[in-house]
């Protein structure tokens, strides 16, 4: 199981259903939560640096895109993965995606986004993200091509609450 939620609900998440990976995607004035047992090479750990120009940002988009994909690539599948940012919204949701798209390599981008946005209505990846990691896994344009095909998310203004997200076994 794919496991999408806020800062806030990260702890009581990973309490609830004791993920065997952790990705968290926090901005560099927030803490991550203390996840008791979990190895820590099983958490990726991405701070989002307050990046100053458009080059600095892209560049920092494409190592993040290319961290996840390392790490979700070095899963072997087994156990829940909990994947969490401030809101739950847009970087969470991006990254929720790329495992999707890792995970079921022969499933459409349209499809597994349709299936992200059912089970979170609220998401609202992150689009820059979503195409460092289209081009890093040679998806020639398809997850950005679904990510714009996406019509507005319900409620992306608040912190959105948990969001499971079943994952090809």
């Amino acid at each position: 199981m794919l496991i999408v939620s806020s800062l806030a609900g990260a702890g009581e998440a990973f309490e609830k259903h004791r993920p065997a990976r952790v990705i968290s995607l926090l901005s560099e004035e927030e803490a991550a939560p203390a996840f008791r047992g979990l190895d820590p090479a099983r958490h990726l750990l991405l701070y989002v640096d307050r990046e100053s120009c458009a080059e600095t940002i892209n560049k920092a988009a494409r190592d993040r895109a290319g961290q996840i994909i390392d790490f979700v690539g070095a899963w072997d599948g087994a156990g829940d993965l909990l994947v969490h940012c401030n809101r739950g919204v847009s970087r969470s949701t991006a990254a929720a995606f790329i495992v999707l798209c890792m995970r079921e390599p022969n499933v459409s981008e349209a499809a597994l986004m349709k299936r992200l946005r059912t089970a979170a209505p609220h998401a609202d990846p992150c689009p820059l993200l979503v195409n460092y990691a289209d081009e890093l896994l040679g998806r020639d344009g398809r997850m950005t091509d679904a990510l714009d095909d996406l019509s507005p998310p319900c409620c992306s203004d608040m912190a959105a609450p948990l969001a499971m997200v079943r994952l090809a076994a």
